[in-house]
């Protein structure tokens, strides 16, 4: 890809962090977004971007938990990530397991994976471990 700033052919720099969007309901349900940017090797500005959905279910850990009081120290719950990291992998096998030799024929994927804690007022935490990926075709120019 050619960057717009420095009129050059170049590769991705992947090693920028994650950003991370996420939010609780109150029956424990996490919905939120994490944008994943792949910048220029050489200067740093933005070249490829992708949006990731996060869409996870704490219900019936909470539910467990609360019992019958959904008052009180149960009331609210707040969600908190650990900042996450970014995800690369090549698909060097076709879909009937061989290898792929020639790196024009692999597929690669960008990704982001986190774990995401959502924490009772009572100080109960639950934890789970988020992922997500995207085919770098897949991926919007900036």
């Amino acid at each position: 890809m050619r960057c717009n700033d420095c009129n050059k052919f170049v590769s991705f720099d992947t090693d920028s962090d994650p950003e991370i969007d996420v939010d609780v309901d109150n029956e424990g349900h996490v919905t939120g977004s994490v944008r994943i940017v792949n910048t220029c090797q050489d200067c740093s500005s933005e070249l490829t971007e992708a949006t990731l959905n996060v869409d996870m279910d704490f219900a019936s850990e909470i539910v467990e938990h609360r019992g019958e009081q959904a008052e009180g120290d149960h009331a609210t719950l707040s969600v908190d990530h650990d900042g996450g990291s970014r995800t690369d992998r090549t698909e060097n096998k076709d879909r009937n397991g061989k290898i792929i030799k020639q790196s024009r024929y692999m597929k690669r994927f960008y990704g982001a994976e986190a774990t995401i804690t959502v924490e009772c007022a009572c100080g109960e935490k639950f934890e789970q471990g988020w992922s997500d990926e995207v085919q770098a075709s897949g991926m919007d120019e900036l």
